[in-house]
């Protein structure tokens, strides 16, 4: 598999009375097509470093490069562009538009892009089949359970064909086998189409399902653990 994403020597410092590092001298790969999960306790970095992965915040030392371009060094609206058709992103909170259907949220990535209305359309609805949610397509998130929800957040992650999708806690808020449908989902995803998926978490169950185990500890990188098919 190619190199993704290189990230190297980086570290994260937080300002303030007594600085915090959050992150300390973390290299890493992401090959394209990996089902990757960042694993450790509470405060071990790994949101830390999914959020800089993700260019939502930028690293205080080293570089984080994509098929060898560095973005963390880029200005932001530069980076806003990037982080928009590059990556996807499943949050905790789903953060769906509560006045939209599940397909105008899911289309509403390609809506800032500036994709024609049919052509995203076309791409929101192909998203919710993949999800397995079409029959759902016109009913807003206070009609859906929290899965549903989740679903909808995953199509809208992955409507953009983005390079890389990243998950934080995905299955935080979803009971477990809501969140083992929803781990089976992201498999499907990533062995049936391709998409590349990192996420974040502490639940063992769910680390289980990773073929990549890449654990943190105090900020710093602990073991790599890859995982035979």
């Amino acid at each position: 598999m190619s190199s993704l994403v290189e990230v190297k020597g980086v570290g994260k410092v937080y300002p303030g009375g007594a600085k915090i590092a959050a992150l300390a001298g973390i290299d890493l790969t992401i090959a394209r097509g990996e089902f990757t999960a960042l694993a450790g306790p509470s405060g071990s970095g790994k949101s830390t470093l999914l959020n800089l992965i993700g260019t939502l915040d930028r690293p205080s030392e080293g570089t984080i490069a994509y098929e060898g371009r560095v973005v963390s060094s880029l200005d932001a609206e530069t980076l806003s562009d990037f982080r928009l058709r590059a990556l996807g992103f499943v949050f905790q909170a789903y953060n769906l538009i509560p006045v939209l259907t599940a397909v105008e949220n899911v289309e509403y990535p390609l809506v800032l892009q500036g994709v024609p209305a049919r052509t995203r359309r076309a791409f929101a609805l192909e998203a919710l089949d993949w999800v397995c949610l079409s029959e759902y397509a016109e009913r807003r998130p206070d009609l859906l359970s929290g899965g549903q929800q989740q679903r909808v957040a995953v199509a809208r992650a992955i409507v953009a064909r983005p390079s890389l999708v990243l998950a934080d806690e995905p299955t935080a808020n979803l009971d477990s086998k809501t969140g083992a449908q929803l781990l089976d989902l992201m498999e499907s995803l990533n062995q049936e189409h391709g998409i590349t998926l990192l996420f974040s978490s502490h639940d063992g169950a769910v680390l289980e399902r990773a073929r990549r185990v890449v654990r943190l500890q105090d900020g710093r990188l602990k073991s790599d653990e890859a995982r035979p098919r």
